[in-house]
C-alpha cells in the first residue's frame, strides 16, 4: 500500500481510540518511516516498507496504549525525553510548575533543590538546562522512573548537576535544600479516567490516597518540618479550598495558587516562616 492508502487504513482503526485520528496515524507513519509529516504529504504514492511493523503500531494505539509509550519519548517544554511503562507521561500543565519555579529560582538566587516523584525526570531535566550552577537532588520510590530519568539525565548531560535517589518523599535526602518542586499523586482513587491513561499508566504516579490530596498534605509537612524555605506543587482543579484550608492550619508564611492555561486551578506556590 502508499502512503495515501496506508494513512486511509489507518483512519479507520483509529477512530474510537484518538479524537484526531488522522493526526496520530501521521505521528505514527512518521516515526515508522523515520521521516517529517511534510514527507508523506510529498511522497503520498510512495510504497510503505514493512508495512506489517507499522500496522502491529496502529493496533497498540487502538487499543488505547499511549502514542508516547508506542514510540518511547514524549515532547516536553522544549526537549523530547525518553518514556517507558511504568513512567508517568509529563503532561503540558507541568511546564506551568516549572515556570512558577524558575520565577523564585531567579528571584532568590537559588542553587539548590530537590524534586520528589522524578518520574521521566522532565521537571529536573529542564531546570537543569535553564540553570546552569543548579544542584538537584530527584527522588523517587519506583525503580522504573529512576532508570527512565537516569536515561534521561544522562542523554542531555546532566550527571554533575542532578542526583537521582531512590526515597519516599524526603527520607533519604540529606543535603541543604532551599526549595522542593513535586508533580505528586493527586488524584482521588475513585475517579474515573480514560481508558488509555488508567490501563498503561503507573497508578503509583497518578493516585493520591481515598480523597486524593492525601500525599500532597503529606509534603507539605515534610518540608516544613526540614524548615525548608519554599514548596512548588501541581495539584488537581478542585483541590485549592482543602489545600488552603490546610495550609492555613500548618501555619506558613503565605501560599500562592496558580491556573492552568485552561483557568483551572492547578498548582500552589508555598514559602514558609
Amino acid at each position: 500500500m502508499t502512503i495515501k492508502e496506508v494513512l486511509k487504513w489507518s483512519c479507520i482503526h483509529l477512530v474510537e481510540s484518538c479524537e484526531r485520528p488522522q493526526f496520530e496515524a501521521e505521528l505514527l507513519l512518521a516515526h515508522h518511516l523515520d521521516k517529517d509529516r511534510i514527507y508523506l504529504v510529498t511522497h503520498a504514492d510512495v510504497p510503505v516498507e514493512n508495512i506489517e511493523a507499522y500496522e502491529a503500531l496502529i493496533k497498540r494505539r487502538a487499543a488505547h496504549e499511549p502514542y508516547e509509550y508506542i514510540v518511547g519519548e514524549a515532547s516536553f517544554y522544549d526537549i523530547h525525553l525518553k518514556v517507558a511503562p511504568g513512567v508517568l507521561i509529563p503532561r503540558p500543565e507541568t511546564e506551568l510548575l516549572i515556570d512558577e519555579v524558575a520565577k523564585i529560582i531567579e528571584r532568590e538566587a537559588i542553587t539548590s533543590i530537590a524534586e520528589i516523584g522524578v518520574g521521566s525526570g522532565a521537571i529536573s531535566v529542564v531546570l537543569a538546562r535553564r540553570f546552569p550552577n543548579l544542584k538537584i537532588v530527584a527522588t523517587d520510590i519506583c525503580e522504573a522512573p529512576l532508570r527512565i530519568a537516569g536515561e534521561n539525565v544522562e542523554a542531555f548531560g546532566l550527571g554533575e548537576q542532578i542526583i537521582l535517589r531512590k526515597s519516599n518523599l524526603l527520607d533519604e535526602v540529606d543535603e541543604r535544600i532551599e526549595l522542593v518542586v513535586s508533580n505528586p499523586p493527586y488524584i482521588a482513587e475513585d475517579f474515573k479516567l480514560e481508558e488509555n491513561v488508567l490501563a498503561y499508566e503507573p497508578k503509583e504516579a497518578l493516585f493520591g490516597g481515598r480523597v486524593g490530596d492525601e500525599l500532597l498534605k503529606q509534603i507539605i509537612l515534610d518540608v516544613k518540618a526540614r524548615g525548608i524555605k519554599w514548596l512548588a506543587c501541581e495539584m488537581g482543579y478542585d483541590q485549592k479550598v482543602p489545600i488552603e484550608s490546610f495550609v492555613n492550619e500548618v501555619g506558613v508564611k503565605s501560599v500562592r495558587f496558580y491556573k492552568d492555561l485552561a483557568g483551572f486551578d492547578r498548582g500552589f506556590v508555598i514559602e514558609f516562616e
